[in-house]
């Protein structure tokens, strides 16, 4: 099941969030960004309640928003939780009336998969200055852009 992120999840989401940051395949969240951003949360329950998975669907500019801090357990991963996350993310952001999705990824190939295309950073100003300038690598950055006009 996909529902909307709660506050009581706010602590498996910055742990998984900070254990793939620490790995450095996304950007870790501190704790006080992940309770101020809640609702762009979803996170994904196994059939016994136990939480597997998270993503956020964050607005940028008009009629681009991100998918971000999309992470699955290790232990869950292959069974299709991204995709799910990801369709519920991509979902909302036609509900709200936005044309353009984009992520920052180091798995091009999963979004691709999805109908995203590669693109180069200079398409996105608004999240290079907003969020990048804040990652340790920044301006090196090694991730692929990816874009999804709905």
């Amino acid at each position: 099941m996909i529902r909307r992120a709660r506050q009581q999840d706010v602590r498996f989401i910055h742990g998984l969030l900070a254990k793939y940051g620490g790995e450095g395949l996304l950007l870790a969240r501190p704790l006080t960004e992940i309770y101020e951003s809640l609702r762009d949360f979803v996170v994904a329950e196994d059939d016994q309640g136990t939480l597997v998975g998270v993503c956020a669907l964050h607005l940028c500019w008009e009629d681009l928003c991100e998918i971000r801090s999309l992470a699955v357990l290790p232990e869950f991963r292959g069974q299709g939780w991204g995709i799910k996350l990801t369709e519920a993310c991509l979902s909302e952001a036609v509900t709200l009336g936005f044309n353009k999705v984009f992520a920052l990824t180091y798995r091009p190939e999963f979004f691709a998969r999805l109908g995203f295309r590669e693109v180069g950073k200079q398409m996105l100003p608004n999240k290079i200055w907003a969020d990048c300038v804040k990652c340790v690598k920044f301006p090196d950055c090694d991730e692929t852009a990816m874009l999804l006009e709905l």
